[in-house]
């Protein structure tokens, strides 16, 4: 009795049933842990036809072909399928079994074992789809390199001119993956993509951030990080950045809009700095800031070149985190 039970605790603890079925009588003998993987009870008699009509009916067909395909030269069998339970939940489970025969080569009685793997393939089906996402996300964004690599050679008046452009830009998009990768891409603190964007260029005196912190997602933060890439590098070259007294000032707000949604007001104004020059107007960083921020991020953007320093201003909606 003692050995008995401590087998019945083994299969329990391992998530193993074992089952003898005798087809003469059709009726199921079921290992007591049976109870806690199938939920069914103990005390009622189970037969083969009652197990069939659990087993999920995509899995159903499957399954009866490769019990019928046993034979004397070939008894055992393994089935991999899914069963409803009567509380309604669904299991994975991994039969094994091998069949007994008589004199004349008929099925008479099959002894198995199940086992619980309901864990396992919801972890296969977790890294499918990391997998998915991940090729997802690569492909974006090579294709996102590709058009920045198209668009700075374009506008790119030498080799040097070309690989300072495009190596600036990726690094920027890199900035922006390494801020989603600590996060496990659930978004980004606006406040920290901000200060990321600037620091190669920040110092006490030339910076100046405020507004409440805004959570932004993946895709938000992505094309956010372009554009204030784009800010830093024109400010960097002919703005407030590039000469001693300039400064950049940052601030935004989230303003609800009555619903569940909310919009966010952000604005770059640049003073101290040089005259503004007039070609500025139609480079390609310019020209993505103006097109990224409605195509990408839904919003509209205000970009002006004033007499004591560019202003931009961009209003865009929110997405829940």
């Amino acid at each position: 009795m003692q050995n008995e039970a401590r087998l019945q605790k083994a299969l329990a603890a391992g998530g193993v049933a074992a089952f003898d079925w005798d087809l003469k009588s059709d009726l199921l003998q079921n290992s007591e842990s049976a109870a806690q993987i199938l939920g069914i009870d103990p005390r009622k008699t189970v037969t083969s036809t009652s197990f069939l009509t659990r087993v999920h009916p995509d899995d159903r067909k499957v399954l009866k072909a490769v019990v019928r395909s046993v034979s004397p030269s070939n008894p055992s069998y393994s089935a991999i399928f899914r069963y409803i339970r009567p509380d309604g939940r669904e299991v994975w489970l991994e039969e094994t079994s091998k069949a007994e025969f008589d004199a004349v080569g008929r099925v008479v009685s099959v002894e198995g074992l199940l086992l619980d793997i309901t864990e396992r393939k919801r972890a296969e089906e977790r890294q499918r789809a990391l997998m998915a996402e991940l090729d997802h996300r690569v492909k974006n964004v090579l294709a996102r390199v590709a058009v920045v690599a198209m668009s700075t050679r374009q506008s790119s008046g030498t080799l040097d001119e070309f690989v300072r452009s495009l190596d600036g830009r990726i690094q920027s998009m890199a900035t922006a993956h390494a801020l989603l990768s600590q996060s496990r891409w659930h978004g980004v603190g606006l406040t920290s993509l901000v200060n990321t964007q600037l620091a190669p260029y920040a110092t006490d005196a030339n910076i100046r951030i405020s507004g409440t912190d805004v959570t932004l997602t993946a895709a938000e933060t992505q094309a956010m990080a372009m554009v204030l890439h784009e800010l830093v590098t024109n400010a960097a070259k002919y703005g407030a950045l590039s000469i001693p007294g300039g400064r950049v000032l940052v601030n935004w707000d989230r303003r609800p809009n009555g619903d569940a949604t909310a919009t966010l007001m952000l604005e770059w104004r640049e003073l101290g700095g040089p005259p503004v020059a007039g070609e500025l107007q139609s480079g390609y960083g310019t020209s993505l800031i103006r097109d990224l921020v409605p195509h990408e991020l839904g919003g509209i953007v205000d970009l002006v070149f004033a007499s004591d320093g560019l202003v931009c201003r961009i209003e865009i909606p929110l997405e829940t985190v």
